[in-house]
């Protein structure tokens, strides 16, 4: 009787060590398991060298789990960002400006491309000097492509005064001229080449207002106080990628224009529409506050802009919203 009570005993004993050792290990596994970072991201050239990231392994080797969510519209992924849906986003300049006194603590950590060609204005006649008294479209008033447009406008001696503006998509720009609802628009690839296919002409193009149009990868100082090390190895994963894209052109084309839904020639075209700072280019951007194009030079220019409007109450504090520690650190590393 005794030896069946001992033996029930280690039964009941061990069946115990066993519960334990699996709650552990749950336990531990919960803890060691890797959160994802979410970034927003929508249909733009000059930032697709993400996918590249994501389909090569990049953001795998450098130890971070990323998931990287799609929209084609801008204003989507502004939403998702805005909400708290992602942690981080692919935006123009102006936006992380923007974001900083719409309650949502903002930081740039890589420049991505400053729009040469990428970003123009298509639509009727010969030169912006035509359009007075006519539509314009623009993606969002008093937005980065409110700003590229009346900076534009303001070079063919025309005022706001002079247009009526429209609000519409980027990607509605060539609807809306086939439709006479404007008769020129802000626009980028795919609508650029359609618009060309269509006979409209590009009346101008980004580089001739440089850096109006500088677009960045922003995260929540949430995620950056909290997870460092992870940020630092988003950086590194896509500064890997845009160096595909220069010693694997085609192949980096390819897998940019099918995670885009964009064809090869479209993607083609918008490539070489941007220009994509390397690293040390990226710092030089962030910490030289004097240089024409650097963050803080266009950055007074926008935030003008904005507090003319009262949509801000005053100046930015650039060096709260410019975060190049992340970039320094990898340059010290290579």
């Amino acid at each position: 009787m005794k030896k069946k009570i001992l033996i029930l005993s280690s039964i009941i004993i061990a069946i115990f060590l066993g519960i334990m050792l699996n709650l552990t290990y749950d336990i531990n596994s919960n803890d060691s398991k890797i959160e994802t970072i979410k970034i927003g991201i929508n249909v733009w050239p000059g930032y697709s060298h993400a996918f590249i990231a994501q389909e090569m392994g990049f953001f795998e080797k450098n130890n971070v789990d990323v998931e990287l969510i799609l929209d084609k519209e801008y204003s989507e992924t502004q939403n998702l960002y805005l909400n708290g849906k992602v942690d981080g986003v692919f935006e123009v300049f102006s936006d992380s400006i923007f974001h900083n006194f719409d309650g949502v603590d903002t930081k740039i950590v890589y420049v991505a491309d400053y729009s040469t060609s990428g970003d123009v204005i298509v639509g009727i006649g010969n030169s912006l000097s035509e359009l007075k008294g006519k539509k314009i479209g623009v993606e969002g008033f008093n937005s980065f492509s409110h700003i590229f447009v009346l900076k534009a406008l303001e070079s063919a001696g025309l005022s706001e005064k002079d247009v009526e503006f429209v609000n519409v998509s980027a990607h509605n720009v060539l609807l809306y001229l086939e439709e006479g609802k404007i008769h020129a628009g802000h626009t980028w690839e795919p609508t650029k080449s359609d618009a060309i296919k269509k006979n409209y002409n590009v009346l101008v193009e980004a580089g001739e207002i440089p850096g109006i149009i500088t677009d960045v990868l922003a995260f929540n100082k949430k995620i950056i106080q909290e997870r460092p090390e992870d940020i630092k190895s988003v950086v590194q994963s896509i500064l890997e990628a845009r160096e595909f894209i220069q010693t694997n052109r085609d192949e980096a084309i390819s897998i940019m224009a099918e995670q885009t839904g964009m064809s090869f020639e479209e993607m083609q075209h918008g490539i070489m529409g941007v220009y994509q700072p390397n690293l040390e280019e990226n710092i030089n951007t962030m910490i030289n506050s004097e240089d024409s194009t650097s963050l803080t030079s266009t950055g007074r220019f926008i935030a003008n802009f904005y507090l003319e409007r009262g949509q801000i109450n005053k100046m930015p504090n650039f060096d709260e919203i410019i975060e190049s520690t992340f970039l320094r650190q990898i340059a010290t590393d290579t």
